[in-house]
């Protein structure tokens, strides 16, 4: 028994939450500048100076440590998109919704370029050791919208002949198009998602060309 209490009381003391949440910063730091199969366990270990033996420990290895990435990148995003793609009675109301969710993933790039660029990857690859985590968060981001998209042309604030599905997925690919050109976009025309006024052009064109009749 006493062994037992004195086991519990060393874990205690080796689980850190600031450990966890620093392992966590620099894994997303090494997975958007090298990828996945580009980042060694050392490579974030370094980064996060502590031991590489912390990331088997928390995460049961690289693979668990990017599903534990994803799944922070994307819950969040979740629940927002839950708030906003919501029934909606005009269609002011609906291009508001969806203004508010652009700018919400936009805010991927702008605000967390680490966790933008992961998720541009995620959406190119073809086998992932975080799909699953991929499914439950930004593709049920993109059933939401088709739900949306839906609702919204049972009130006839869509046009009867469009298809919600390939609205939804139309949508999804302008964003992340934009996303993943925008360093081209500064670099040659000096024009970046970055910039507030260039944001809100991009947002005012997707909504006005996914809801023209």
């Amino acid at each position: 028994m006493a062994a037992n209490t004195s086991q519990n009381k060393a874990k205690r003391k080796t689980e850190r939450p600031d450990v966890r949440e620093r392992l966590l910063k620099a894994a997303k730091k090494q997975f958007a500048l090298k990828g996945l199969s580009g980042t060694s366990i050392r490579d974030i270990a370094t980064e996060a100076k502590v031991n590489s033996s912390m990331i088997s420990y928390y995460f049961e290895g690289k693979d668990g440590l990017y599903r534990e990435c994803l799944r922070e990148i994307g819950k969040s995003h979740l629940k927002y998109a839950q708030d906003v793609l919501t029934e909606v009675n005009s269609l002011e109301e609906l291009k508001i919704r969806l203004q508010l969710l652009i700018k919400n993933l936009f805010s991927l790039y702008t605000e967390d370029r680490d966790a933008g660029l992961i998720i541009v990857r995620e959406y190119d690859k073809v086998h992932s050791p975080a799909e699953e985590v991929f499914k439950e968060t930004f593709l049920k981001i993109f059933e939401l919208l088709v739900q949306f998209f839906s609702e919204a042309q049972k009130k006839k604030f869509i046009n009867k002949s469009k298809d919600p599905f390939i609205l939804g997925s139309l949508f999804f690919g302008c964003l992340s198009s934009q996303m993943r050109m925008d360093h081209i976009k500064e670099k040659s025309y000096n024009r970046s998602l970055k910039k507030e006024d260039e944001q809100q052009k991009v947002t005012q064109h997707l909504v006005e060309l996914f809801l023209a009749s």
